[in-house]
């Protein structure tokens, strides 16, 4: 049997992939028994959304084909005036931007297949003609996202695109003269600035939920799922369904997308939203070409294995390989599902994080070079790397 304090430190770590994995071969036996047996620890971030079921794929409709746009840009009009506005006139000015989304999945029962609400959340118009930005966990798994504006209008959304490591997506509903949000400069965003947070919390009953703080911390990274976020932190009530909503500054403008809250008894006041910078960038990208260009895929996934597990079961300290997908560099490399990890780019590898930060340093089409252990013996792989390109559903 494997100890509780051994089994807390299981930690499930995956690079988001696309393709069909190879079978997992020689090792998939290795850590299967101690996978079935782990405890997974414990984390007090989590995503304002309740975790969604279920893990139907969608299907193509769901998805629009991007179109090429203008930037999105900041106007700044109120900022370089100075002119604040009240809260009521935020929420007047931004409030008719925020917009309901129902996440809508299937489900199996027995030999019946039913829809079934796999959650809920908010979203900012950004374009007169429905262009809106939430939160990738707001739509994963979705097979239909039905969109409420803040009159009480209904409509069907398209995934234009997303992009799980930002935790952003792009959604576009046919409509014209729509409501839209200002997106403003994070980067003038300090300590202390007043900011207004506008979604849906706990659902559509709630809609359009206004509630007011201060910017507590800028730049503040925070672990989430198995990836490191730089955020804005903010004490202006953020609860399950804002996710996907707007943090506004004083002057009327989108400084950031909320996305996390703490949750764990004894805390409060401790949100945090994707900063605006960040999200233009993210959202040109998928309005244009309907992903995240540039971003890097070795074509693997596993889990670390920790000083205990490494004692208790007689491996070395690194990564363990569970998969390997189809097409990658990973697998035209020759790297295999058991193999483990042991060094990248010459430096010692504990963890994922360790592959992911040697992988920062690297543009499309670079080599990396990994050590591995296979059945005992160091093998050295040469991994070309490749863009990453997410398919239009999940």
């Amino acid at each position: 049997m494997v100890d509780d304090d051994t089994s807390q430190e299981i930690q499930q770590d995956t690079e988001y992939k696309t393709k069909k994995s190879v079978n997992y071969g020689k090792g998939k036996a290795i850590l299967a028994a101690v996978l079935a047996l782990a405890v997974f620890a414990g984390t007090v971030v989590v995503f304002s959304v309740p975790e969604f079921m279920g893990n139907k794929k969608a299907d193509n409709t769901l998805f629009e084909t991007p179109t090429v746009a203008k930037p999105i840009t900041s106007e700044n009009v109120n900022i370089e005036t100075g002119q604040e506005l009240s809260t009521q006139e935020i929420a007047a000015l931004v409030g008719p931007a925020v917009v309901g989304i129902e996440n809508v999945g299937t489900s199996n029962f027995y030999y019946y297949q039913t829809n079934t609400t796999l959650g809920s959340g908010s979203g900012v118009i950004i374009s007169d003609d429905g262009y809106i930005v939430t939160n990738f966990h707001v739509i994963e798994n979705a097979t239909k996202l039905n969109i409420t504006l803040s009159t009480g209008e209904k409509y069907q959304a398209k995934v234009v695109g997303y992009d799980d490591e930002s935790d952003l997506a792009l959604l576009k509903i046919d409509g014209k003269d729509l409501p839209n949000a200002t997106f403003g400069d994070s980067s003038r965003v300090t300590v202390g600035d007043r900011a207004i947070a506008i979604g849906n919390p706990l659902g559509t009953e709630l809609m359009g939920t206004v509630t007011q703080g201060i910017i507590s911390a800028v730049n503040r990274n925070v672990r989430v799922d198995n990836r490191t976020m730089t955020l804005i932190q903010t004490d202006a009530a953020i609860n399950s369904g804002n996710s996907g909503g707007a943090l506004i500054n004083a002057y009327g403008e989108v400084i950031g997308i909320n996305s996390v809250k703490m949750a764990a008894s004894g805390v409060e006041g401790l949100g945090f939203a994707i900063p605006s910078n960040t999200v233009k960038s993210i959202i040109d990208d998928l309005r244009n070409h309907g992903y995240v260009r540039g971003r890097l895929t070795i074509g693997i996934s596993g889990t670390n294995i920790t000083e205990k597990l490494a004692a208790y079961y007689d491996l070395p300290m690194g990564f363990f390989v569970q998969e390997v997908y189809q097409g990658s560099g990973a697998a035209g490399a020759g790297m295999q599902a058991g193999d483990i990890v042991v060094k990248c780019d010459g430096k010692l590898v504990k963890t994922i994080d360790d592959i992911n930060n040697a992988k920062k340093a690297h543009k499309v089409g670079d080599t990396m070079v990994f050590q591995v252990v296979r059945e005992g013996k160091n093998i050295t792989l040469n991994v070309v790397l490749q863009e990453e390109k997410p398919e239009t559903a999940w």
